[in-house]
């Protein structure tokens, strides 16, 4: 497999990230390593997803929306979909809602989410990406080694691994919250997408 160039930079994704940069509550660091985190997504889905219309900028805005509420809770999932609706329909781009509301809420999905289900090269192009970053490239779906090392690299998450998911998990302890990011079909229909993925 030949992956293509590093994407260094994606317009939609910088302009998301930085109206969004809110969600983060001043933590500048953590947003950052999110902001990482989002890059090494967009560019291990696009190695893995085939070519079409408007592939890119849908990889780029569901990776800059896929964790952005995890800043605030485990039960992220929905009020990440919640913000990137609004955004699709501040931008005109409220057809895309249904397919980038499913990328979001299976990107923790154990298993394949592949056809007949709705949208699924992109779903399982993202699962996958969010796998391999999680990994720390231990998974590749055939990725070359070399590849998944050199994008690690030029992205530095560390700071959203190491701080703000565990400070996330530490208070979804200390408050008995649910971890909702682990119920895509819940999320779906409690942010106004349920049968989406049928």
């Amino acid at each position: 497999m030949n992956p293509p160039d590093i994407v260094y930079s994606h317009q939609l994704a910088e302009e998301i990230l930085e109206s969004h940069r809110h969600f983060a509550r001043g933590d500048d660091e953590g947003f950052d390593g999110y902001k990482a985190h989002v890059y090494r997504v967009i560019n291990f889905a696009r190695a893995l997803a085939p070519d079409a219309n408007d592939r890119d900028d849908k990889l780029a805005i569901a990776a800059a929306f896929h964790d952005l509420a995890a800043f605030d809770t485990l039960d992220y999932l929905v009020p990440s979909i919640e913000a990137q609706d609004a955004w699709l329909r501040r931008t005109g781009r409220e057809p895309w809602s249904d397919e980038l509301a499913l990328i979001v809420a299976e990107h923790h999905r154990v298993r394949t989410y592949g056809p007949p289900r709705p949208h699924a090269p992109l779903v399982e192009a993202v699962r996958r990406a969010d796998l391999i970053d999680v990994s720390q490239g231990i998974i590749r779906f055939g990725l070359p080694k070399a590849y998944v090392k050199e994008v690690r690299r030029a992205f530095d998450a560390g700071a959203f691994f190491k701080r703000v998911i565990p400070m996330g998990t530490l208070r979804a302890v200390r408050t008995l919250q649910q971890p909702g990011f682990l119920r895509p079909g819940d999320a779906l229909v409690r942010s106004g997408h349920g049968g989406a993925d049928r």
